[in-house]
């Protein structure tokens, strides 16, 4: 659990470094490579995830069986101490958002806890389907409430226009969207987030929603394969006695 979160950030190196000798590979030859860096950051994202997980996943199956919250808190607080240590490495390296970060991080670890622990509780009932569901969606609610913040905190509502261009702000009634449009740069045939918008929200907050969907699935995989029950020891064959 604690070499996990360092492996959901070698995971985002990956993906992004094959993600940009693609779009290199790209640019060249078809017209729409340049919207085409987004979706594949995040398909590489989630397929590395994914593959995590199930290394996660194998290692839960052994672990000693213990509450599920405590299953929760010793997810997250390795994601945290991961967070805090690569914040403090950008900040030594003179990043300047690294503060305008902190807030929406702070809300996805906060509301993450309560995700997993409602999926550990409903696996150790044995209702595995019910424990994925809740898990997926809290752990999406988490994700795209701390965007929300994030794009809130870092981009005002409204702006002036110069120069006839559009305005550097961005319109809160696209906020449900938000998380979405990191991943995949597209408003999904709706009027809002306008392009301009994207642009913005992807320029300022693009890391975090790649993080979130890196660590989602093997945390949640280990929040459940830790609480369900072990399966029960099938009985021998009774010993037969030994003749006089």
């Amino acid at each position: 659990m604690l070499l996990a979160p360092p492996a959901c950030v070698a995971v985002l190196v990956l993906a992004g470094a094959v993600m940009g000798l693609t779009h290199g590979w790209l640019e060249m030859r078809v017209p729409w490579a340049a919207a085409a860096q987004l979706p594949t950051w995040s398909a590489l994202t989630a397929l590395l995830g994914v593959a995590l997980a199930l290394v996660v996943g194998r290692a839960a199956r052994r672990t000693v069986r213990v509450g599920a919250l405590p299953t929760a808190l010793g997810v997250v607080l390795p994601i945290a101490a991961t967070v805090t240590a690569t914040l403090a490495l950008l900040a030594a390296r003179g990043e300047s958002r690294v503060r305008e970060s902190v807030p929406g991080l702070l809300l996805w670890l906060a509301l993450l806890v309560p995700a997993l622990w409602a999926a550990g509780a409903l696996a150790r009932r044995g209702r595995v389907r019910a424990a994925w569901s809740a898990g997926l969606l809290g752990a999406l609610v988490a994700a795209d409430a701390a965007v929300v913040l994030a794009v809130v905190t870092s981009i005002p509502a409204t702006a002036p226009v110069a120069d006839g261009l559009p305005p550097d702000s961005v319109d809160r009634i696209s906020a449900p969207l938000w998380l979405l449009t990191c991943w995949t740069d597209s408003s999904f045939g709706l009027p809002r987030p306008t392009g301009w918008e994207r642009f913005l929200i992807t320029d300022r907050v693009l890391v975090e929603p790649m993080f979130h969907l890196a660590c989602t699935p093997y945390a949640l995989t280990y929040a459940i394969a830790a609480a369900r029950p072990a399966p029960a020891a099938v009985p021998g064959p009774a010993p037969v006695p030994a003749p006089a």
